[in-house]
């Protein structure tokens, strides 16, 4: 495996031949995450609908993200098993199903059934993505990893931007706007049958899975807890911030907000994408990072209605340096046999956190606080993502990493 430095000169090649795979990375990440952030615009009517209460809505919205959590260690063993090919199209099956269930006739069931089977089929696909990355990019990895980024920040972009004002208004019901969704779903599966190769990528190859190595890491855990937080702070805020603003989920300010919150992401995903330096294993990128996503969300609670569409951009900003980092550092720092392990240990203890974060807004409001008490709970994420970003290294020990030569990167990203 090429050092980091060698990685720049074998990453100045034209990225032509890679560039059908990238544009499959690309309509992964979006179909991640559409199906998820199409629900927040339309949450008011499906909660006047089926009679939810505001705890119920926002565990709704958190179940994608115990999925998430839930099933990233065994999706992370079925690469080992199987490879990283079969267990993505696994997942994007499982994903257009429980989309296309969540419309079935029959009340609270099926939307809450549907969710976690969507859910369950997303957080299959997540970690088998890194492992085909080292192969199939050799020497552009982070270029990869953040492609699939602004695949997944386009799918919420789009998602919160039209699912209210152009589906819902055109279809009405919120039940169309989820079938749309899914019928992109399935045309996500049927491009990743018919157009990427069936290699065996992600397999063990013989390491060990070491999950007390992963787990016992404090380096690690640095990065485990700003994952977290900066997943608490997306799915959070993109659920409260609709019903936060002045004039309420139904106006237009709502799908303003929500469109400057995951609109902020596409400009910083393009701009590190051109980026020509490493960036995805420096603490101090972590480290700005989480202040944009503090100051973003610390002005929300306590100035969001002056200027909602700025602290909605920060927030966004911030979330979307952190998300992009961290998917990159897992396939820069660890081995074949590991990267799907390591990654999963990250979204399964990411996502634990995340998950409470519309759940305690939730509650939040349910306990009588007011429309931006579910903020604080933000805030204080944002707070810890800072302090837990100095603790971020470039490297790691070879027992945890996995790597066969200690300290080494497996590629820069460089060009």
């Amino acid at each position: 495996m090429p050092r980091a430095g060698a990685g720049r000169g074998a990453a100045t090649g034209s990225l032509v031949g890679h560039l059908p795979l990238l544009l499959i990375t690309f309509w992964i990440g979006f179909n991640l995450r559409a199906s998820i952030l199409g629900v927040p615009p339309v949450l008011s009517v499906i909660r006047s609908d089926l009679h939810l209460t505001y705890t119920e809505v926002g565990l709704l919205s958190g179940l994608p993200i115990l999925a998430f959590a839930a099933a990233a260690l065994p999706a992370s063993a079925l690469v080992r098993r199987w490879g990283g090919y079969l267990v993505v199209a696994l997942g994007l099956a499982v994903a257009a199903t429980g989309e296309l269930l969540r419309v079935v006739p029959g009340g609270v069931l099926p939307l809450f059934l549907g969710t976690a089977l969507m859910g369950t089929g997303i957080a299959l696909t997540q970690p088998g993505m890194p492992a085909l990355f080292q192969r199939w990019f050799r020497g552009r990895v982070q270029t990869a990893s953040v492609t699939l980024t602004l695949g997944i920040t386009m799918g919420e972009l789009v998602a919160a931007s039209v699912s209210r004002p152009v589906l819902y208004a055109g279809l009405h019901s919120w039940q169309g706007t989820m079938v749309v969704w899914g019928l992109l779903g399935i045309s996500c599966l049927l491009i990743w049958l018919l157009g990427v190769p069936r290699l065996r990528v992600g397999l063990s190859e013989g390491s060990a899975w070491e999950l007390g190595s992963l787990f016992g890491s404090p380096q690690l855990w640095a990065v485990y807890i700003c994952f977290g937080g900066q997943s608490l702070v997306f799915f959070a805020a993109n659920t409260w911030i609709p019903g936060s603003v002045q004039g309420g989920p139904h106006s237009a300010l709502a799908s303003l907000s929500l469109a400057a919150l995951n609109g902020a992401m596409v400009p910083v995903d393009v701009g590190l994408i051109l980026l020509r330096r490493t960036f995805a294993t420096s603490r101090w990128f972590y480290f700005v990072s989480g202040l944009v996503t503090l100051v973003g969300s610390a002005g929300w609670l306590w100035f969001g209605h002056q200027a909602p569409l700025l602290f909605a951009a920060l927030m966004g900003a911030g979330v979307a340096l952190n998300f992009a980092g961290l998917l990159a550092y897992p396939p820069l720092v660890a081995g074949p046999g590991r990267v799907a392990t390591m990654s999963a240990v990250m979204l399964t203890i990411g996502y634990s956190c995340a998950f409470f974060g519309p759940l305690l807004g939730g509650v939040a409001i349910d306990l009588g606080g007011g429309d931006s008490s579910p903020f604080i709970p933000i805030v204080v994420a944002a707070a810890i993502m800072v302090v837990a970003a100095t603790q971020v290294r470039p490297h790691l020990p070879s027992r945890t990493s996995g790597r066969a030569l200690e300290g080494q990167l497996v590629d820069s990203g460089g060009r």
